[in-house]
């Protein structure tokens, strides 16, 4: 644990030496479980979860001008090359989709991210959609952090059956979705 201790609320380390990281990496493809941890060790529960709450909607938003702006026209043209298709999704069903695609379990934080914009779904929906679908799912793992620099067993336990049942209600989705095929 003492390798923690650079994190705990005690230290002396400056709160950037996580809110920096956290911020920056997770755009370019590093997991975000980690800093998720980190945030509930340095900052506790309620506070680590505001500041990846705060955190999200600018991951998103890099995310989704870096695909529309940047990739997304080069993503498009070899994947004509290869001859597989993009499909644009009606504006009806992008919310739907978009819902499912984030709580799916499969591909990471940052490439659900950068792909979604792919499909053609406009800025504020995707926004709200991912935003509401990974503050959710992060919040587990904040407190985690948490339960960890305490050792509180009880919070720990709580933390992990949260995460327990978003993960089986994540697959209980991605088994739903079967239907709408």
């Amino acid at each position: 644990m003492d390798a923690f201790w650079i994190f705990s609320p005690d230290s002396p380390a400056h709160p950037a030496m996580v809110l920096l990281p956290y911020l920056f990496l997770p755009i370019v493809g590093f997991p975000i479980t980690p800093f998720l941890v980190l945030l509930g060790l340095r900052f506790g529960s309620a506070w680590g979860i505001v500041l990846m709450m705060a955190v999200v909607p600018i991951h998103l938003a890099v995310s989704f001008w870096f695909t529309r702006a940047v990739a997304g026209p080069w993503i498009r043209i070899l994947a004509k090359k290869i001859g597989v298709s993009i499909p644009e999704l009606p504006e009806n069903r992008q919310l739907g989709f978009a819902f499912l695609f984030m709580v799916i379990p499969g591909l990471g934080y940052s490439i659900k991210n950068l792909l979604l914009p792919l499909s053609g779904i406009r800025f504020f929906p995707y926004l709200i959609c991912g935003w509401m679908t990974q503050g959710i799912m992060g919040v587990p793992f904040v407190i985690m952090g948490k339960a960890l620099i305490q050792w509180d067993v009880k919070l720990l336990a709580v933390a992990g059956m949260i995460a327990l049942v978003i993960f089986l209600f994540r697959h209980k989705i991605r088994d739903m979705s079967r239907w709408f095929r």
